[in-house]
């Protein structure tokens, strides 16, 4: 059983430490470093989709409202560093996530206000494999826009006519390098 926001604990002394937060009430599971992993990527998911998004908003915004008005968004955030964290790192984030995030946001972030500091650039964007484009467009948008993150370089949003095609997504590439 997977719960929204449960602590885990691995490696040698994940029992000792799952126990003593156990005796205190806070629900920890003993858990494989793998699985462990997983959900350090999830958390920084949530980290960086709810800030992001909630950061470029006219009025003060919560992890809350974000998870409540602006949820397209955040999903299709999450989808978007996910699928790259499959393809970069070879992490697969483990089925539901989404609806975990969410739920996190809403039990927890009500009081949360979204901000997106200088020093939070490195956290939100650089630890992310592939190209994440939507990510890109919100902090430029952030720093044009916003004022956010001026003390930052943030790159670029790429064309869609600067990249290469992929043959990969054109069709089946045979050996003698007919489509």
């Amino acid at each position: 059983e997977k719960w929204a926001g449960e602590s885990q604990s691995c490696g040698k002394w994940n029992a000792a430490v799952s126990s003593r937060l156990d005796d205190n009430g806070i629900r920890c599971k003993t858990v494989f470093y793998r699985e462990w992993r997983r959900a350090m990527w999830e958390r920084a998911v949530f980290d960086c989709v709810f800030n992001v998004v909630g950061s470029v908003r006219e009025e003060k915004t919560d992890h809350a409202d974000v998870a409540m008005f602006y949820d397209l968004e955040a999903s299709d955030m999450m989808w978007e560093l996910a699928n790259n964290l499959r393809g970069g790192l070879a992490v697969t984030l483990i089925y539901g996530f989404e609806d975990r995030l969410f739920s996190i946001a809403e039990m927890r972030g009500k009081d949360e206000i979204c901000e997106l500091p200088d020093n939070m650039f490195d956290y939100s964007q650089n630890i992310f494999p592939g190209k994440c484009l939507m990510l890109k467009e919100y902090l430029n948008y952030a720093k044009d826009k916003c004022g956010l993150l001026q003390g930052v370089n943030v790159p670029a949003v790429p064309s869609q006519l600067d990249e290469l095609p992929s043959k990969v997504r054109q069709g089946n590439l045979r050996a003698d390098g007919v489509i």
